[in-house]
């Protein structure tokens, strides 16, 4: 009796400690702007009904279960069976999904915050003008016909501990003066949305707003909880990384988008040496490798500029094991890119010596070397 007494004393003291804690701010002139996003969740309950297969994660299974209670009266939803036809017809998932809801107001209106006909760049490529207001009107019946923002509104506490974890995490991480050095410019918007269904799913994404200035995105998954709780952790070793790559991202698949000519030939010889690796980790055409391979060979340099060699091999070997055996060689041509900014002010200029290593490094495939 006395041990086990002593074990809840222990966990009563954590729960107290974790509530505690909960109740921090995020400080207003803090860089970091984080929150769960709901609709970001409306997309993700509408897809785990929908029962793809693809995407469902069931990290934090008591938020999961509640989703799944409170939503399964709601299962033959006209905006669950699109979900399902656009996954069949289209590929349509949820790392997709996250470049039109950035895009998307809350929540019942879901009301577009600049024009989404023509689509814009930042939208991913499987996204055509013909689907997305048939979607966006089907999830806006589904939020009001569940009521979603009241399930929404009830989440509220786990959401708060939610985010003040992930600021504990990462508040003294300064990467916005790397990123406007590397990038030649750092905008004024950049929020981590935290996926609350995604698990270990991790996505990037931006917008363009109506005036022009852009808003760039890191959708962090949402795991790993306290054992006591379903609140996540999110640990600095995994989290910046993670970070980090997902803020590339905006800035570097427009870049493959506009030298997609010049990159496909050899892109499409590289992805079908690799395919099955790659498909694991969600890239499904060459072009998704092509921006996942230049992302990856950027944070591999941010890590070099941070003199933090075990990063540096950490994520090679990762990247390596992913599919991505061309990394190390990748991120070596950046030296020429860093040391010669006159020459390459930005990495749309250094595009063309991207471009020829995948060229040579096809040739080394073809070959066998």
């Amino acid at each position: 009796m006395r041990r086990n007494s002593k074990f809840h004393l222990i966990i009563l003291i954590l729960l107290c400690f974790t509530c505690c804690n909960s109740n921090r701010n995020i400080p207003e002139d803090s860089w970091i702007k984080i929150r769960v996003d709901p609709t970001m969740e409306l997309f993700c309950t509408i897809h785990r009904l929908a029962n793809t297969g693809q995407d469902a994660t069931n990290e934090l299974p008591n938020y999961i279960d509640e989703i799944e209670d409170y939503f399964e009266p709601f299962r033959n939803h006209r905006a669950v069976k699109l979900a399902h036809k656009l996954w069949e017809t289209h590929r349509i998932n949820v790392s997709a999904l996250t470049t039109l809801i950035v895009y998307l107001n809350e929540p019942p209106e879901l009301i577009a915050k600049n024009k989404l006909n023509p689509l814009p760049p930042e939208l991913d490529s499987r996204w055509t003008v013909d689907i997305i207001p048939e979607l966006i009107n089907a999830a806006g019946e589904f939020s009001k016909d569940t009521k979603f923002m009241q399930f929404f509104d009830q989440q509220q506490q786990l959401y708060d501990r939610s985010v003040n974890n992930l600021y504990n995490s990462l508040k003294n991480e300064n990467m916005l003066g790397w990123f406007k050095s590397y990038f030649g410019h750092v905008p004024d918007n950049y929020t981590i949305i935290i996926g609350m269904q995604n698990g270990f799913g991790n996505y990037g994404a931006s917008i363009s707003q109506r005036d022009g200035t852009k808003e760039f995105f890191s959708i962090i998954g949402a795991h790993s909880p306290f054992f006591w709780s379903d609140v996540p952790r999110f640990s600095s070793s995994w989290l910046i990384p993670i970070v980090t790559h997902e803020f590339c991202h905006p800035y570097i698949n427009p870049l493959v988008t506009k030298h997609s000519e010049r990159l496909k030939e050899s892109g499409e010889i590289i992805f079908s040496y690799h395919e099955a690796k790659l498909a694991k980790i969600g890239c499904l055409y060459w072009n998704h490798m092509m921006n996942e391979y230049i992302v990856r060979a950027c944070v591999i340099r941010y890590f070099q500029a941070r003199e933090d060699n075990k990063a540096v091999d950490r994520q090679i070997r990762l990247d390596e094991k992913h599919g991505f055996i061309g990394i190390r060689g990748l991120a070596d041509i950046f030296d020429e890119y860093e040391s010669d900014r006159d020459k390459y002010p930005s990495i749309d200029a250094f595009m063309p010596q991207i471009a020829i290593y995948f060229d040579n490094y096809t040739e080394s495939l073809q070959s066998g070397i």
